[in-house]
């Protein structure tokens, strides 16, 4: 709106008050009102469809409206345009209801001169201007308020996520300490047998008087060598208590080639365990016996360095497992007896084997085979 223009729209069928108000518009200095007039309350409201107003005089009986009803039809189509009421009675009790329905004014024809109209229509404009200013930061603020309301439940459900999620976090972690401390008993179980185990071995070994003291340090070497690769192997396991016995048992015969020496290319070695997976409690006493089986097939299987071929084999037999390691050396003796034998070694694989509840048997066809029947060791 052009403070210095105000266009005003008069609803009022009576010419003589048509004309008088259209004179004191005129007589104003200070402002120039636009001054358009329809006779109907219809009329009117079609006209502000199309143009704009800054004020409405609004008449309160016309030829289609009568009363408050005029004033409130009126402001119900035109919310956002201040009306100002001119009547000829002078009804307080309906000024009253005018003003407190929005109406900007109440002006009583007859009693009204150009300074107290173009002041009225003035200050009507001014505070509607204002109201509208007030609704519009009001829907700003209530606008406000439901964003920061959003925000403020959607970080309460985001705080939610979080201390669920540390709260399960913490249980996991709970978790956890628990599991490492039984796995830390259980290790601290493990270690204390295999040192009593490795005692042992060594005092077997320190029975064999008729052996050479690098020997003996040899063979002790690789049976504490035989129990450290288990637990190396667990400790590349995602299972701290389930040993892949293919990979195991590569490791133990690559120790035991570089140990006494021994030619890859002269000795072939082949390993069929068929992914078959050990229990740490059968799996220690089985590497002892791979162990001594094939530190003796390289020792005395093979003379003078001559070639030949170890196979080792792992499988399941129904429910037992079965255990076998093959040479094509020199064999055995035609009266040797595996279960009386003298040497320290198969001692030892005897007493392992009874450790399993298992059973060895000797095959004595193209060199030597070893077999071994066990169940899955359940201490």
């Amino acid at each position: 709106m052009d403070n210095n223009v105000i266009r005003v729209l008069l609803i009022e069928d009576n010419l003589a008050d048509t004309a008088l108000i259209r004179e004191m518009l005129k007589e104003s200095r200070n402002t120039i009102f636009k001054l358009h007039n329809v006779r109907y309350l219809d009329k009117g409201l079609e006209y502000l469809k199309e143009n704009e107003a800054d004020v409405l005089l609004l008449d309160l009986n016309l030829p289609d409206s009568n009363g408050l009803d005029t004033f409130h039809k009126a402001n119900q189509k035109v919310p956002n345009v201040p009306i100002v009421i001119l009547s000829a009675f002078d009804d307080e009790d309906s000024a009253v209801k005018a003003v407190k329905g929005d109406a900007q004014d109440y002006l009583i024809k007859g009693k009204i001169d150009n300074s107290l109209l173009a002041r009225s229509i003035f200050y009507a404009v001014e505070r509607k201007s204002i109201e509208v200013e007030l609704i519009k930061h009001r829907d700003h603020l209530e606008e406000m308020v439901l964003e920061r309301t959003f925000e403020l439940k959607a970080a309460n459900e985001k705080l939610q996520k979080e201390i669920f999620e540390r709260e399960k976090a913490e249980e996991e972690i709970r978790a956890s300490l628990e599991e490492k401390d039984i796995l830390l008993e259980e290790i601290h179980h493990r270690v204390e047998n295999n040192l009593k185990t490795v005692s042992n071995l060594i005092g077997l070994e320190h029975d064999s008087t008729d052996k050479e003291p690098i020997e003996i340090y040899h063979e002790i070497q690789s049976k504490v060598k035989a129990i450290a690769l288990i637990h190396e192997r667990l400790s590349r396991s995602e299972d701290f208590a389930i040993i892949d016995f293919f990979k195991y048992t590569k490791d133990l015969v690559n120790y035991l080639f570089k140990l006494y020496g021994v030619n890859f290319n002269l000795i072939k070695v082949n390993i069929k365990t068929n992914g078959v997976l050990l229990d740490i409690d059968t799996a220690i006493p089985c590497g002892l016996i791979l162990n001594e089986l094939i530190s003796n097939s390289l020792k005395y299987a093979f003379k003078n360095g001559g070639r030949g071929e170890i196979n080792i084999s792992l499988y399941l037999d129904y429910n037992n497992f079965v255990l076998k390691v093959a040479d094509n050396g020199i064999g055995l003796p035609e009266n040797f007896d595996i279960t009386y034998t003298d040497t320290s070694g198969l001692q030892l694989v005897n007493t392992l084997v009874r450790q399993l509840d298992g059973l060895i048997d000797l095959e004595r066809s193209n060199g030597t085979t070893f077999k071994i029947t066990f169940r899955d060791f359940k201490p």
